[in-house]
């Protein structure tokens, strides 16, 4: 399997409208004037590409040279790119947003619209793609040990990338006790990696942990909706996810799908792109399920 990690999680998605999903993304942490340009465009999709500059700043009351930050802040070099992207996106054949489940919905209904949701997140979550994951996966290979952060229902995506890494030779631990996530922290060194998972970025013992680990040095990663958190902060390489919420409270299993989807990828990096006998390990793996038949 050949190219950069992002590329194995994006190999099997659909195309998505990714201008939508960029601009739901930095609309909660853009500057003021910035702020009103990507509002602006997030309610007039379709109009855009049809806009010069000067037509966009007179609509949204803000200056050209605010517009050509945000356009830079989209990754666009200027006004014309960002143009010719929003007339592509105006057409495309994105999926439909996810409906929220109703009284009426028979169990058919209800599963379809929860596959739906978590499909759509996963598209959502391509669009933050970026050579981070690369960066991620080389800190990993290289590290002494691996230590994954996490509070309640997140330490079960946790636990499974903890199994799969220990599996193929990366020696890692799930920290779930608070004191014992700073406990770790305090003992980890610039040898190891510690990764934190938090929708919000802003759980305090997880926060709290991945400050002590980057304070010892240690390479620090973090998996996120939030844009901006404390997380981030402390974090060397942050990566982004974009679930669709259609559960009720916080436990939803659209979060954890996609962290799931991101471990798994680091999981087919670390057999691909590692330097030991992966294949060896996992034949052992299979041996020792065969003896506990």
């Amino acid at each position: 399997m050949g190219g950069s990690l992002a590329e194995i999680f994006r190999k099997g998605y659909t195309q998505v409208n990714e201008q939508v999903v960029k601009l739901e993304f930095l609309i909660p942490t853009s500057p003021r004037a910035e702020k009103a340009v990507a509002e602006y465009m997030l309610n007039n999709i379709s109009l855009i590409s049809d806009m010069t500059l000067a037509t966009l700043s007179e609509e949204t009351s803000t200056s050209e040279a605010t517009i050509l930050r945000f356009c830079k802040r989209m990754g666009f070099a200027n006004f014309i790119q960002l143009r010719q992207a929003f007339a592509l996106a105006s057409v495309e054949d994105s999926v439909d947003s996810p409906e929220a489940v109703s009284y009426s919905d028979s169990m058919v209904t209800i599963c379809d619209k929860t596959i739906h949701s978590i499909c759509h997140s996963l598209e959502n979550t391509k669009v933050f793609f970026s050579d981070q994951f690369d960066q991620a996966l080389d800190a990993i290979l290289n590290a002494k040990s691996v230590y994954f952060f996490a509070t309640g229902d997140a330490l079960c995506s946790c636990t499974f990338a903890c199994a799969k890494f220990n599996r193929v030779g990366i020696s890692s631990t799930v920290c779930s006790d608070v004191v014992y996530q700073y406990e770790t922290a305090l003992r980890l060194t610039d040898k190891d990696v510690a990764i934190a998972i938090s929708n919000s970025g802003r759980s305090s013992n997880v926060v709290r942990s991945i400050k002590l680990a980057k304070e010892r040095n240690a390479f620090t990663i973090c998996i996120t909706q939030a844009g901006k958190s404390p997380l981030i902060k402390y974090s060397d390489v942050s990566l982004f996810t974009a679930p669709v919420e259609l559960t009720i409270g916080r436990d939803s299993v659209t979060k954890r799908v996609i962290e799931l989807a991101i471990l798994e990828s680091f999981y087919l990096g670390i057999i691909n792109k590692g330097t030991k006998d992966y294949k060896q390990m996992l034949q052992n793996t299979m041996l020792s399920s065969e003896m506990n038949k």
